[in-house]
């Protein structure tokens, strides 16, 4: 499992991070979507190097099992 940086927020306004595990990108985004404010989309997915593993998030499940970690 890999530790992404998902910024979300508003194109040209206030910006913010969330960081989830996640086997892929496409996944990481599925994660920070729950956390996401009404308006707000994702601007950028960039795996990151993090010693700690500190997420905000759990994983998301998968398209044919959604309510499973995989």
């Amino acid at each position: 499992m890999r530790t992404y940086r998902v910024t979300v927020g508003v194109e040209g306004g206030p910006t913010r991070v969330i960081k989830v595990p996640s086997k892929t990108d496409v996944q990481a985004g599925d994660a920070a979507v729950p956390l996401m404010s009404e308006g707000e989309s994702i601007l950028s997915i960039v795996e990151t190097d993090d010693p700690y593993q500190e997420v905000d998030a759990m994983p998301a499940g998968s398209q044919t099992h959604p309510d499973q970690i995989t």
